[in-house]
C-alpha cells in the first residue's frame, strides 16, 4: 500500500505523522519497509510474550487454519476451546477454575461486569450492580471498561460514563512517600469506604490491576495489599476481580500477578500475551464458587460475543501456554528480569530526572521527575523519552496518566519472555543512550 493510502487509514491512530510502515517482525524485532530494525523492548503493547512470529504459534495457526477457523458459540463447542479450557484450568490461580475466551482485553473486562452482575442475580440480590475500581488504572476502552478506568481518553464520555454505577477510589498512591505500612492501611481503608458508603447490598465486585499496566508503569502493591483486599471482599460478599490483561503468562515471574500473594481472586481477566499477538484473543478464569452458579443455569454464562471461543485463538492461545511450559520460560523470564531490573536502577542512578524504578520480572516502568526531591511529574517527559528511543531503534512504552492536577509520566519496558542476555544488555544500552539524549534537553521536542 503506498503511504499517502496508509495516511487514510483510522487503524492509524497517528495518520498523517509519517510512521514507520513494518513489514517483518522476528523474536524482539521487527523491520520497517526501509530496512530499519527496531528492537522491541516493550511488546508494542505489552503483548508480545513470546515475541514476534514465534515458530511454534505460526505452526499452530497453520495447522488450525487447515481445519477449521470458526465456529459460533451457539451452535457449536470445538477441540481447541476445549483443550484450552483445560490447560487455563492447570495455571489459573484458583483451583478448578472455569474459562470463559474473548478476542479482546476491553470484552473480557465487560464479560467479567456482566458475569459479576448477573451472579448476584442469580443468587437472589439484584441490588449489586455497582462496582468498584482504583485510580490510576487502565482496563479497557469499551464503555464498560472505560468506566473502570482513570484513562486520559475518558474526557470526551465523561457525561455517559458518570451516570455509570461505578465508584473509584485510590489504589497505591506512588506519589505520598508514606511508608508500607502507612501505605498499605490508606490503601486498604479507601476500598473499605468504598464497600461501606455504597452499602455491601449495592456493591457487587471490586475491579484492580494487581501490578498497574499502562496506567501507571508497573506499580506494585505493598505486601499485604492484594490478601487484603480479598479479605474485605469476603467479608462483605464483594467479588474480587483481577485485570491481568498485561500481567498474565508469565510476563511478572508467575504465571499471573496475582499469583506472587495468597489472596485468590474471583475472575481474572487476561488478553494480550496469551497469544503473543499472533491473533487478538482474551478471556476469564473464574472461581468453582462462582462458575457453578451458571453452570446450574441452563442459558449457563450467554453474554459472549460473536468470537466468543474461537477456534483458531484458542489453537493459538493453548501452543503458548505448552511453549512457556515446554521452554521453563517463567524462571528464564524471572531471572533476566532481575538482569534488566538492575541495569535500569544503575542507569536511574545517573539521571536526575529517575523518580523510581518498578516493577516485578520483565514488566518494568521508570517514573520521570522534574527532579528527585520534589518528584514533580516532567510534562510531557514519557513522550519525549520513548521519542529518544525511537530514533535509536528501541521500542519502549509511554505511559501519561492524570493523576489529580498532574499529569504522572513513566515508560514501561516489557521485552518478550525468549529474550537472552545480549538482548537485554542491548536494550540497556539503548535506553542508557536515550537517557543521556533526554536528560541534555528535557524539554525539548524529539524531530
Amino acid at each position: 500500500m503506498q503511504a499517502e493510502k496508509l495516511e487514510h487509514s483510522l487503524a492509524t491512530s497517528s495518520a498523517g505523522r509519517g510512521l514507520p510502515v513494518a513489514v517483518r517482525g522476528s523474536g524482539c524485532r521487527i523491520w520497517d519497509r526501509e530496512g530499519r530494525e527496531y528492537l522491541d523492548a516493550c511488546g508494542g503493547a505489552m503483548v508480545m510474550s513470546l515475541g514476534h512470529c514465534h515458530p511454534r504459534l505460526v505452526e499452530a495457526a497453520k495447522r488450525q487454519l487447515d481445519q477449521l477457523t470458526f465456529t459460533y458459540r451457539f451452535s457449536f463447542s470445538n477441540e481447541p476451546m476445549a483443550e484450552l479450557a483445560g490447560l487455563v484450568r492447570e495455571i489459573a490461580p484458583m483451583q478448578r477454575a472455569s474459562a470463559f475466551f474473548n478476542s479482546s482485553g476491553s470484552e473480557s473486562v465487560e464479560s467479567a461486569i456482566h458475569m459479576a452482575i448477573l451472579y448476584w442475580q442469580h443468587l437472589g440480590k439484584p441490588g449489586k450492580i455497582e462496582l468498584i475500581s482504583r485510580y490510576p488504572s487502565f482496563h479497557g476502552s469499551t464503555l464498560g471498561a472505560l468506566g473502570l478506568s482513570s484513562s486520559r481518553w475518558r474526557k470526551e464520555f465523561e457525561l455517559v460514563l458518570e451516570k455509570n454505577a461505578i465508584a473509584q477510589v485510590a489504589g497505591v498512591d506512588i506519589r505520598a512517600r508514606r511508608s508500607e505500612a502507612d501505605e498499605l492501611r490508606f490503601g486498604l481503608e479507601q476500598i473499605e469506604d468504598a464497600i461501606a458508603s455504597r452499602g455491601p447490598d449495592h456493591v457487587a465486585a471490586v475491579f484492580l490491576e494487581p501490578i498497574s499496566g499502562a496506567s501507571a508503569a508497573a506499580v506494585v502493591p505493598p505486601e499485604g495489599y492484594i490478601d487484603g483486599v480479598r479479605e474485605l471482599c469476603n467479608r462483605y460478599g464483594v467479588l474480587m476481580i483481577c485485570d491481568e490483561t498485561i500481567t498474565g503468562f508469565g510476563r511478572t515471574g508467575e504465571w499471573w500477578a496475582s499469583s506472587h500473594w495468597k489472596g485468590r481472586p474471583d475472575i481474572v481477566t487476561f488478553a494480550k500475551g496469551v497469544t503473543s499477538g499472533i491473533t487478538p484473543f482474551s478471556g476469564m478464569a473464574v472461581a468453582e464458587n462462582v462458575a457453578e452458579v451458571f453452570l446450574a443455569k441452563p442459558e449457563g454464562f450467554a453474554w459472549g460475543h460473536t468470537f466468543s471461543g474461537n477456534p483458531l485463538g484458542c489453537a493459538i492461545a493453548a501452543e503458548t501456554i505448552r511453549t512457556i511450559r515446554d521452554e521453563d520460560l517463567i524462571s528464564r523470564g524471572r531471572a533476566l528480569g532481575e538482569r534488566l531490573r538492575a541495569g535500569m536502577e544503575t542507569i536511574a542512578a545517573s539521571s536526575p530526572h529517575i523518580g523510581q524504578v518498578r516493577g516485578k520480572g520483565l514488566l518494568q516502568g521508570m517514573e520521570l521527575v522534574t527532579d528527585r526531591d520534589s518528584l514533580e511529574p516532567l510534562a510531557g517527559a514519557s513522550g519525549r523519552l520513548a521519542g529518544f528511543a525511537k530514533e535509536l531503534g528501541l521500542m519502549i512504552y509511554s505511559c501519561s496518566t492524570p493523576l489529580g492536577r498532574r499529569t504522572l509520566e513513566a515508560v514501561m519496558l516489557a521485552p518478550p519472555l525468549i529474550v537472552d542476555e545480549a538482548d537485554i544488555d542491548e536494550i540497556l544500552a539503548k535506553l542508557s543512550d536515550a537517557l543521556r539524549k533526554f536528560d541534555a534537553c528535557p524539554h525539548a521536542e524529539t524531530a
